[in-house]
């Protein structure tokens, strides 16, 4: 257990005492009691709180065990070796995009549409409508570009996406 003292001022502005420090205090504690004491100070009044409390362990983060895949790894288990070089290359892009935009790389898409984009290989705006997480927004915004990309690393005398070769 450990303690803590408080004083707070009354306040004519509030009408009452001002809180504000005892609550920022106790907001991450366990508090196990409060005592208040009055007194006053140069015709001002205070309350001393004394405060019995003890600090609120965070829960421990989990490691995942070997061979358990985390929840952000999910995209993983739907690709396999060979999606990896178009996978790679559609998240090289949204980097670059993102770059350039300054957005995050969530709003174009997280790495699960990502993968079922590899999955699918949509060659339409209609088809790339029909992943999960692409709406009319969406494709409208960045629908061309993934397209784009898709179709440049399809062809069989494919180029790298960067146009290098």
């Amino acid at each position: 257990m450990l303690v803590r003292i408080l004083t707070l001022r009354f306040s004519t502005a509030l009408d009452s005492f001002d809180d504000t420090p005892l609550v920022d205090f106790i907001k991450d504690k366990a508090v196990l009691s409060l005592k208040e004491y009055f007194f006053i100070k140069n015709e001002t009044p205070y309350l001393a709180v004394i405060v019995n409390y003890e600090p609120v362990q965070e829960p421990a983060k989990t490691v995942p065990k070997k061979g358990e895949r985390r929840k952000n790894d999910e995209w993983r288990a739907l690709l396999q070796d060979s999606d990896m070089p178009l996978f790679e290359t559609l998240r090289s892009w949204r980097a670059e995009y993102c770059k350039k935009e300054g957005v995050p790389p969530y709003i174009i898409c997280n790495n699960v549409e990502l993968a079922k984009i590899v999955l699918a290989k949509p060659q339409t705006l209609a088809a790339l409508m029909q992943i999960e997480g692409f709406g009319k927004a969406r494709v409208e915004k960045y629908g061309k570009a993934i397209l784009k990309v898709l179709k440049q690393n399809s062809s069989p005398d494919k180029k790298p996406a960067n146009g290098k070769t």
